[in-house]
């Protein structure tokens, strides 16, 4: 998360997360799944921009008219728990850019939750107490702890608010492909069932801490990616054609609960070179993501 202020409006990048590993563990008494995953932040940002509003009133506007942009939003759900858990009564004009799409398993709405409770704390210089958002994030959504950690990548439990932070050795580089249809995360997890066996992470954060890329390949694992290729099953083809691109790519996988999908490379020119391969195939938008340090990823945006 990249955050400007300019002229007394913030403007916040909020970017999209894959998932290198994705186990369901159990079904929680909530309702919920209790999970484990390696969630890493990539340079593919939505834009929010955060400017105060005298009437009292907190309006949200979107680039995408698919989008609803009332409380049913996370934007706006997010704004409405922050000024019921510190009593402000300030009101604020939100635009949002979106780059990153709907339903695909990227987490748009959860990254752009949390920089709602960033911006519009800097906004309106309430200084809530780090504890406080943090207890917020988990109310909106699962992923929207791990965004507001501000962190690269981490080890994400619980229902994905336990959150614990993870050193990358160097930047990594994907081939992202976003298909022209997206998969309902609700319908998903309610057809998932947890293995008797959970798989371990502990591999993947190994091969990670010792920067092996063709081990870390190997081990990508996501258990929800045959459940969202069996209720959206033209999405096979995108999962064969990244299988047939090695090289480049050391493994590939869906991330979340799909339809994304992304291949690992071994470095950021082979993943523009494998993005301007795959384009032509038709399967959706294509491009290079990295990630990296934050001033690399502001360079790219």
């Amino acid at each position: 998360m990249i955050v400007l202020s300019i002229d007394g409006v913030v403007e916040i990048l909020a970017p999209a997360k894959l998932n290198l590993f994705l186990e369901i563990l159990a079904k929680r008494p909530d309702g919920y799944h209790e999970i484990e995953s390696l969630m890493v932040a990539v340079d593919l940002f939505d834009v929010l921009r955060f400017a105060p509003d005298p009437s009292g009133d907190v309006t949200l506007r979107c680039d995408d008219p698919s989008l609803p942009v009332g409380g049913e939003n996370l934007v706006i759900k997010a704004a409405d728990r922050l000024r019921a858990a510190t009593g402000c009564r300030q009101g604020a004009r939100i635009e949002l850019r979106k780059s990153i799409p709907a339903q695909a398993g990227l987490a748009g709405g959860s990254s752009d939750a949390a920089a709602t409770l960033v911006g519009l704390d800097r906004l309106w210089n309430l200084g809530t107490p780090p504890g406080l958002l943090k207890q917020l994030a988990g109310e909106i959504g699962s992923d929207v702890a791990f965004f507001l950690q501000h962190t690269r990548a981490a080890v994400c439990r619980g229902r994905g608010e336990r959150v614990e932070e993870i050193a990358l050795p160097q930047a990594l580089s994907f081939v992202l492909i976003c298909p022209p249809v997206g998969v309902s995360t609700v319908e998903v997890y309610q057809h998932v069932r947890p293995p008797d066996g959970p798989r371990s992470i502990d591999p993947v954060l190994d091969a990670l801490a010792n920067d092996d890329l063709p081990q870390l390949g190997e081990l990508l694992f996501n258990r929800l990616q045959t459940v969202a290729e069996t209720i959206r099953p033209e999405l096979v083809r995108v999962r064969n054609a990244l299988a047939g691109f090695s090289p480049p790519f050391v493994g590939s996988l869906m991330s979340g609960s799909g339809s994304a999908y992304f291949g690992l490379c071994r470095d950021r020119a082979s993943a523009v070179d494998a993005a301007r391969e795959i384009d032509p195939l038709g399967l959706g938008c294509v491009r290079a993501v990295t990630c990296g340090p934050l001033e690399q990823a502001e360079n790219a945006s």
